[in-house]
């Protein structure tokens, strides 16, 4: 911005402080800052119209300055347009920083002297803090029945600031759902903006929306998704911002049309997806659980079998967005599909999400049977058909649920699941997710690498699926993406050999080519029609 880059720099590890190189990908509690780099002299340089390449590189600015010395997780920075030599930096920040791998972030701004290319110390300031509990900031404000728990997201958008430099607009998890807020530089104050692209003569409060970015004219491009609708891009009128918590004025642009089965495909003509048929969705919250029901749609007097999903992370949400695997089982397997958001999901607080650390296996165990329970006990699915899906930490806690509760969970699908925390500890490229989610939060150290004790695993073995062995007898779909690295695929190998050799029906699925998230179009359109022949054989009346 003016004369210097402005940039998040991060520590990788092998270096700084820490001396072993962890795995970065959905990993927000790694250590950056914010540094700033002067290029006033290649700047110069480059408007040099007789200067050559070799002129232009041996040019070199002064050493780089950090603006964040004092915060240890600090990224993402965003300037508004420049006026009177000045703008203004906002970016997200956790001072204190987190060891889980997910956590609310705060907004900071400041001024920023284009000419110097430098942040104006005194103008630094906290527009949105921290928060630990829901509604701890006095207002009133709530979406889908929860007051604001702080800002959960990764990144701002890149066009950010409104247009006259007043107003931040971002996309945040608020409880189950993504919602789009603005926040004023002012005062901190922040207020949802409520739409329904599908109608302007109220608001969808259970749809998941998210900002894109501003439009010439002023107004917000914006998209829009529920459960059983895939995303709609829309238009927000330029006076969005001026309605409070009234309901913005708004547009579609652009929608999914009918995807129609073809000459090569086993489908019916009327089997064929239309956005928001088929199936219909609700947001189950008897705090502490939270949850969203899809049910397929016709029942009658039928009681669908249900699907119990933990998300992975652990500390992470499932909203209310259209997730394709989901749709598919709930509308052509007529399932009813649960998923669980359990404490130590992000959206709900930063003192929920950590009081899982120390306490995997059991506190969020503990959740996803209360909230089967929920649904079970309801009358509208059948009690004795539940089988539970779920990968990563979600198939860490299929383990769990089918060992801890064999009599409720009967059959289960998982892709990548930890199954052993104290066999993956040395083998996976976050040891660090291992201390903190089995032993607790301080119990890994980022700048002393060493090994667990024989206490330490002594634990982690307790807190692991692998430690309910004994009780498991439902049959389980095991699949495997052979490159992961953050689940070592030893761990589902372990756990079906384990299974097979007490004659317990088991599948292993083995993807070459996938890492963790076995997302390749092949891999995982056969990861998912495998699911559901699974289920199918095995969740029969």
């Amino acid at each position: 911005c003016g004369k210097a880059v402005v940039y998040t720099g991060w520590d990788a590890g092998a270096g700084g402080e820490m001396p072993r190189r962890l795995g970065a990908i959905y990993c927000f509690q790694r250590p950056c800052k914010i540094y700033s780099s002067p290029v006033s002299e290649l700047l110069g340089q480059l408007e040099n119209p007789n200067a050559n390449d070799q002129e232009i590189l041996s040019k070199s600015d002064t050493p780089f300055d950090c603006i964040t010395p004092n915060d240890r997780l600090a990224r993402s920075p965003r300037f508004s347009k420049p006026a009177g030599g000045s703008s203004k930096l906002a970016y997200l920040c956790n001072t204190k920083g987190f060891d889980t791998h997910g956590g609310c972030m705060a907004l900071h701004a400041s001024e920023w002297n284009m000419l110097e290319g430098l942040v104006i110390d005194e103008s630094k300031k906290v527009v949105v803090d921290v928060v630990q509990l829901p509604g701890e900031r006095g207002d009133d404000t709530k979406v889908a029945g929860i007051n604001f728990p702080g800002l959960f997201l990764n990144q701002l958008p890149y066009d950010c600031f409104s247009p006259d430099g007043t107003f931040i607009l971002l996309s945040t998890q608020w409880g189950c759902v993504t919602k789009v807020v603005s926040i004023s530089l002012n005062d901190g104050i922040v207020s949802p903006i409520n739409f329904d692209l599908l109608s302007n003569e109220g608001f969808n409060e259970n749809a998941s929306q998210q900002f894109v970015c501003f439009s010439e004219d002023g107004g917000a491009i914006v998209t829009q998704s529920e459960a059983n609708r895939p995303t709609i891009l829309g238009h927000l009128q330029p006076s969005f911002l001026e309605l409070g918590q009234n309901v913005a004025s708004s547009q579609v642009l652009a929608d999914m049309p009918p995807i129609s089965s073809t000459s090569f495909s086993s489908l019916k003509p009327d089997s064929c997806f239309k956005p928001g048929t088929g199936y219909s969705y609700r947001i189950i919250s008897k705090p502490p659980i939270h949850g969203i029901l899809l049910l397929p749609e016709n029942l009658g007097n039928e009681k669908p079998p249900l699907i119990v999903v933990p998300h992975g992370g652990p500390h992470s949400c499932t909203s209310t967005m259209f997730v394709p695997s989901y749709g598919f089982l709930c509308k052509h397997g007529r399932y009813a599909i649960l998923h669980v958001n359990y404490r130590g999901s992000s959206g709900f607080g930063q003192a929920a999400l950590e009081s899982l650390a120390g306490c995997a296996g059991s506190l969020d165990v503990q959740d996803v049977v209360a909230a089967t329970r929920i649904v079970t006990e309801s009358g509208i699915v059948d009690p004795d058909r539940v089988g539970i899906c779920g990968g990563s930490h979600g198939g860490f806690l299929a383990g769990h649920c089918i060992g801890q509760y064999p009599d409720i969970f009967k059959v289960a699908a998982t892709r990548n699941p930890v199954m052993n925390i104290a066999s993956m500890v040395t083998a996976t490229d976050i040891p660090d997710w291992c201390y903190v989610e089995a032993l607790g939060i301080g119990h890994y150290n980022f700048s002393d690498f060493r090994t667990p004790t024989k206490e330490e695993l002594d634990i982690m073995w307790d807190k692991s699926p692998i430690a309910y062995l004994k009780n498991a007898t439902a049959p389980t779909l095991v699949g495997l993406g052979m490159k992961d690295r953050r689940v070592p695929p030893s761990q589902g190998i372990e756990y079906y050999h384990a299974l097979r050799a007490k004659k317990v029906a088991t599948k292993l699925l083995v993807y070459d080519d996938c890492d963790h998230a076995i997302d390749g179009v092949a891999s995982e359109a056969d990861f998912w029609i495998n699911t559901k022949r699974w289920f199918d054989q095995n969740l029969t009346p």
